[in-house]
């Protein structure tokens, strides 16, 4: 009767197996052939599986790994997932299929010591913890890939705050050369006027009496007049190139809070 619960127990578990997409294999470790465990994960690059995975074991059950022979390694660890006992964990990935259609495959073995690798066959619960645990990488895979997003748009945000106060600055020194160059615009405008109207006076004294030293003098006013009305020129061009500098600065910081705002919205939502 043990006989039959135990074969009717492994044909079921065989049956759940090939229900799933988890599959028995053997792969190579070296020179040794390991029995083990492979599962596909569409859609995800396979540095990204790998990492995932090991962020799993890591993060979830405290291993600590090594690389051996391609392979990831945990040996004699405790790890819930699969049971009680201490294992040597072995996983690999492997890119698969065509260039439009990749899936990264990977490899899991989990052995009692001495290569003595979990199946189906000589530890059938063991194996369903294990199968379990593999079909739940795709949701590993997306929570790594959600904590790896949710860690580039804090960078992300943290580099817009430095280019936001970065334009702030950028925004007040030119307003305030604007202010300054306003400010002497004025003057020079002031100053233009006031040439101006001593050039006129002096220009009715001089058509009253025609005295050579007020001509001399009317002389000397137009040349000063002539400069500031060339100053005036060369700060009214200042005062358009500002204006512009004005423009694109503001036009930046709104696109920096528009993509603050996105990120954040983002964020908020990755991290409910």
């Amino acid at each position: 009767m043990k006989k039959i619960a135990t074969l009717l127990a492994l044909v079921c578990a065989l049956c759940s197996l090939s229900a799933q997409r988890v599959n028995e294999t053997v792969t190579l470790f070296g020179k040794d052939q390991l029995k083990g465990f492979t599962i596909n994960i569409d859609n995800t690059p396979i540095n990204i599986v790998n990492d995932a995975i090991a962020y799993k074991f890591s993060n979830a059950y405290g291993l600590k790994g090594s690389k051996k022979k391609g392979f990831q390694v945990y040996e004699n660890q405790n790890c819930s997932a699969f049971g009680d006992a201490r294992y040597d964990i072995y996983y690999t990935t492997n890119e698969i299929g065509k260039k439009k259609d990749k899936s990264t495959q990977v490899t899991l073995v989990v052995s009692t010591g001495n290569m003595n690798c979990v199946t189906f066959s000589n530890d059938p619960r063991t194996s369903r913890n294990i199968v379990l645990f593999m079909e739940g990488l795709d949701q590993d895979v997306e929570a790594y890939k959600t904590k790896l997003r949710i860690e580039e748009l804090k960078d992300d945000l943290a580099n817009l705050e430095k280019e936001r106060q970065s334009l702030e600055k950028d925004k007040q020194k030119v307003l305030d050369k604007l202010e300054s160059t306003n400010s002497e615009i004025k003057k020079i405008s002031d100053n233009i006027e006031k040439k101006t109207s001593e050039s006129e006076m002096l220009q009715d004294k001089y058509n009253q009496n025609h005295d050579p030293a007020v001509s001399e003098q009317i002389a000397t006013i137009v040349k000063e007049k002539q400069s500031l009305q060339k100053t005036y020129s060369s700060m009214q061009k200042s005062l358009l190139s500002l204006n512009n500098d004005l423009s694109k600065i503001t036009t930046k910081l709104q696109a920096n809070a528009k993509s603050i705002e996105e990120k954040k919205a983002e964020l908020e939502k990755l991290q409910k």
